[in-house]
């Protein structure tokens, strides 16, 4: 029997333990936490479950949805975020939608620099193809502040992947619903994703092993050192920062993450229906708020938002800036071989939520 070793045992890489046993590889799944699951891991503050983050299923691929579904059966959501825009005391929808306009008190001045908006495909950088986009008054009440404060940056000059979230494109309009093709969903258990994290883990010729540090790689046999010893493998998938792999041979490759906070509040339910997370989109320390029993279903008297603040402390999030993916390629192109894959938003430099890991993982394991 063949032998897989999986570095990482995050959602991509107990997907990928559980597809490769599947086709009858044995697998050793090595996780640093001492629990598996990663950011989709189910925690609990005052009885109320939730995640570091929303972490529902969004996907425009029906297979994706069935897949999960058959594992963790999954409840349908709608999805409305609202951004809240301090310098007009108002909540907005999110995308910047045309109908919102009406409600502003600049309305004239924000529609005569939409009547006059420049070319996006002929941005330099994230600020201008966001001003191209929606001119400066939407642009600095919507984007400017959140994208500084997310990325942690002086000016939004410096970001030059500017498509990196698919959104800066004009304006929304029609229907505020998400299109009728987009699968939004989350597992109807209380234990969320735990119980597809813990199959995956519990499958036929997969042994997890938890609490334990990969020290160096040889991607030639392929094998890993865990203390003193080297385990080889036919196949050796890693889901951890490609930079790591290499020790840092081409220096450490940057990333964004977030401060997680956890709030139980004395009220049934914060946010108003179908809303279940909030923007914030000026000067304010933290970027997000979520509530968590709209996703979870919990019933409670009480309710929990999480408050998210950008840190350096943990890697969420990898930079759209080209010279930091170029960077991350030199790594991926010299790790990734018929015998080692690098795989998922770590491995690939590149944001990817539960639906892109899960397709990529889908589809190169019948290329295996």
């Amino acid at each position: 029997m063949k032998k897989a070793i999986v570095v990482g045992g995050g959602m991509t890489g107990c997907t990928w333990a559980h597809l490769l046993s599947e086709k009858g590889w044995e697998v050793l799944l090595l996780e640093g936490d001492k629990i598996l699951g990663g950011g989709c891991r189910t925690m609990h503050y005052g009885g109320h479950p939730y995640t570091f983050g929303p972490r529902h299923l969004f996907t425009d691929k029906a297979h994706i949805f069935e897949y999960y579904d058959k594992y963790v059966p999954q409840r349908r959501l709608a999805h409305y975020l609202l951004t809240y825009v301090e310098r007009d005391q108002e909540f907005y929808s999110y995308p910047i939608h045309h109908d919102d306009i009406a409600r502003m008190p600049d309305r004239d001045e924000v529609q005569a620099q939409l009547d006059n908006r420049g070319d996006p495909g002929a941005a330099k950088n994230f600020e201008e193809y966001w001003i191209n986009s929606v001119g400066e008054i939407l642009y600095d009440k919507f984007v400017r502040h959140y994208s500084k404060k997310m990325w942690q940056i002086e000016e939004n000059t410096v970001l030059d992947d500017f498509k990196f979230d698919g959104k800066g494109v004009g304006l929304s309009e029609g229907s505020h619903e998400v299109r009728p093709d987009i699968f939004i969903s989350y597992p109807i258990s209380l234990g969320g994703w735990d119980d597809y994290v813990d199959m995956c883990a519990s499958a036929e010729n997969v042994e997890a092993r938890t609490g334990v540090f990969v020290s160096e790689f040889d991607l030639n046999k392929p094998a890993v050192k865990v203390g003193e010893d080297w385990l080889e493998c036919d196949l050796l998938v890693s889901t951890i920062s490609p930079d790591i792999v290499l020790r840092h041979a081409y220096g450490e490759l940057n990333y964004i993450g977030r401060d997680f906070i956890p709030i139980v509040l004395p009220c049934k339910q914060v946010i108003p229906d179908p809303t279940f997370f909030l923007h914030y989109a000026g000067q304010e320390t933290y970027t997000r708020i979520v509530e968590y029993k709209k996703l979870t279903g919990y019933q409670s008297e009480q309710t929990l938002i999480g408050l998210e603040i950008p840190s350096t402390r943990n890697k969420l999030y990898p930079y759209p800036i080209k010279a930091e993916q170029a960077r991350a390629q030199k790594y991926i192109d010299e790790i990734r071989s018929d015998k080692v894959l690098s795989v998922g938003r770590l491995g690939n430099y590149r944001y990817m939520d539960i639906g892109l890991v899960t397709d990529e993982a889908l589809q190169k394991i019948d290329e295996i």
